[in-house]
């Protein structure tokens, strides 16, 4: 049973403690694990791939319960601890941060349908923006992010907060916050309130690299137009200038003001796929 007083009681053991600078918080309520485990929908068919197991409260049923399971894990203080918990229940587990982990280290057998992961605030959007192009066709995602990170994830058009993750993650899936995550679930406690988030993906979505590389340039000249943000980062400005005049939309608009629909309507015409 993962309490408070096992985890303490694991990094007694095996001479551990929670790194700052990594976020790392070690959960510890078994009802949580229990609801994040339910969710993933993990059975003897599952490929699951784990970001960040810590000491491997989520690990420790889940190896047990896929038919695969490799975890990435950026702390090698954490190798015995998850020796014991993955790898001799037939897990396997890669030292490096995710970051700079490439999709390839994974056989066409471990490559995952479901991804789960406790995300540090400060990695959450690289993180979760790798993991749709690491793998387009992962079935459904289970995040646990701090609360207000889901404004960034959750984000409607002509907000502050609508941005490249907020439109990626809405057309790569279905969005569902599932439920809050008290500070008293995580030692040390974190000084904010979790959550935890699932993206189940769109049947039939077709991900490209270059369509992620268009979105982040799009955004990354908020107080410009559109048509300066693109042409910044390579797009010929007549292109784009003729793509927003024959899809309807004035060529002063901002990126924030479209609908992740309306942004690949004009790719896809920048692309030569609009049916022409």
């Amino acid at each position: 049973m993962m309490n408070k007083q096992e985890v303490l009681s694991i990094l007694e053991k095996y001479g551990l403690s929670a790194t700052r600078s990594l976020g790392q918080n070690f959960l510890c309520n078994e009802d949580v694990i229990g609801k994040i485990l339910d969710l993933a929908g993990i059975s003897s068919a599952t490929r699951v791939l784990e970001i960040g197991p810590g000491i491997g409260a989520l690990s420790e049923q889940a190896v047990e319960m896929a038919g695969s399971y490799v975890a990435v894990e950026i702390d090698t203080t954490f190798r015995t601890r998850l020796s014991e918990v993955v790898g001799s229940k037939g897990g396997r587990v890669i030292y490096k941060d995710y970051l700079a982990f490439a999709a390839s280290e994974l056989s066409d057998e471990e490559s995952p349908d479901v991804v789960i992961s406790n995300l540090p605030y400060y990695v959450m959007t690289p993180i979760m923006i790798k993991v749709m192009a690491d793998f387009p066709l992962c079935r459904k995602m289970v995040y646990m992010v701090e609360e207000e990170a889901l404004e960034r994830i959750l984000a409607k058009p002509g907000t502050k907060q609508y941005g490249p993750l907020s439109v990626l993650t809405s057309l790569f899936g279905e969005k569902e916050k599932c439920f809050s995550v008290d500070r008293g679930s995580f030692v040390p406690s974190p000084n904010t309130t979790s959550a935890v988030l699932t993206i189940t993906r769109h049947e039939g979505q077709n991900w490209e690299p270059e369509w992620i590389r268009f979105v982040e340039s799009a955004f990354a000249l908020r107080r410009k137009t559109l048509v300066n943000s693109l042409s910044t980062a390579g797009y010929e400005k007549e292109s784009v200038v003729h793509a927003l005049e024959s899809t309807g939309k004035p060529v002063t608009v901002r990126t924030e003001q479209l609908e992740p629909c309306e942004l690949v309507t004009l790719y896809d015409f920048l692309k030569g796929k609009d049916g022409e």
